[in-house]
């Protein structure tokens, strides 16, 4: 469940980032932060509101995904890879939309289709704003959960999160598959049973795969640079569905193909992890070295990683099991001691 910090019982948490400038491309300013979504069980930080007077909508109000927003130069505000145009496509956000799960489910359907981020952010740097911000909601939901009895605890359906330094990670199922049409299948699935395109992430390995999918072939991605919307990359049918398609290089791995909230770990390479690369990155979204290390070895041979990112043990066990039953092998779901 979801809810936004303006119902959160410690007001400064929302003070900590409300009135926060954001700014788009072009340095054109987008609006002030207003309000943020987070996982009601987790703490996890969802969404960002951000109030722009100058939308021409009954409900001047957008969201942006956190994990899409970074540093504006060398401030406090933040920066998001979208233009006013961009912005004007957003579904407007309201007060209704996070009433109930369907409601937001309704809501994150409409706005992952309009979503359309545009440039390289590889360069850009996480903000320290928000950084602070996942500490405070981490603290404050850890401190929430250490009052219920373990009785209690024990019986919920939905464990607390992981955590990893001053990320709270959402539970994440991965596999690997051999043939691109599985792939396919198992992404039509996951949409059929409610999963967003937000949720689902894919990591082709074959650079032949440019060939096959890129609109624009001569694009030049630097080592561990993502190149996104911007350069024409387009796939086709079910995996076309999903967000932030873009080519990769790393080091030591090659081009790559990538789509989903895994593209923005792989952008970074593992950044603040001590091991690079895929593992790295894989390893920074709360992932256990030896796993890590396993689907990195896995793409090298040229398999392609699928993961799904979950709110809760319940639509986890869903997602393993779609994955079992398309035949998915090394099925791994955060949080367990070993591979399923």
């Amino acid at each position: 469940m979801l809810s936004t910090l303006r119902d959160h019982q410690d007001k400064d948490i929302l003070a900590a980032v409300r009135g926060t400038n954001v700014y788009g491309t072009e340095d054109t300013k987008l609006g002030s932060v207003e309000d943020a979504i987070v996982n009601a069980e987790s703490g996890e930080l969802r969404y960002l509101i951000v109030n722009a007077g100058w939308l021409e909508k009954q409900f001047r109000r957008f969201a942006i995904p956190a994990d899409q927003v970074y540093a504006y130069r060398d401030t406090d505000d933040l920066y998001v890879s979208l233009s006013k145009s961009e912005v004007e496509a957003l579904p407007a956000f309201e007060d209704a939309c996070v009433a109930s799960e369907n409601a937001f489910s309704t809501y994150e359907r409409e706005y992952q289709n309009a979503w359309r981020p545009r440039g390289d952010t590889a360069h850009l740097r996480p903000s320290e704003r928000l950084l602070r911000l996942r500490d405070r909601l981490r603290n404050s939901f850890r401190g929430a959960r250490s009052d219920v009895a373990e009785p209690e605890r024990e019986a919920r359906k939905y464990p607390p999160a992981s955590l990893s330094g001053s990320v709270v990670h959402p539970t994440i199922v991965y596999g690997v598959y051999s043939d691109r049409k599985d792939v396919e299948k198992t992404v039509s699935t996951l949409k059929d049973q409610g999963f967003g395109s937000a949720d689902i992430s894919v990591v082709f390995p074959n650079p032949d795969m440019t060939k096959e999918f890129a609109v624009e072939k001569n694009t030049k991605a630097p080592e561990g640079a993502l190149a996104g919307g911007g350069t024409g990359l387009v796939i086709g049918g079910v995996l076309g569905w999903l967000v932030g398609i873009g080519t990769l290089a790393i080091p030591g791995i090659g081009p790559l193909i990538a789509a989903g909230p895994i593209v923005a770990a792989l952008a970074g390479a593992g950044a603040g992890s001590a091991i690079g690369g895929i593992a790295g990155a894989l390893i920074g979204l709360g992932l256990p070295e030896l796993e890590a290390k396993r689907y990195e070895e896995a793409i090298k041979q040229g398999r392609i990683l699928v993961s799904v990112h979950c709110q809760g043990m319940r639509q986890a066990e869903a997602a393993r099991k779609v994955l079992d039953d398309s035949g998915a092998k090394e099925v791994f779901l955060s949080g367990e001691r070993k591979a399923a």
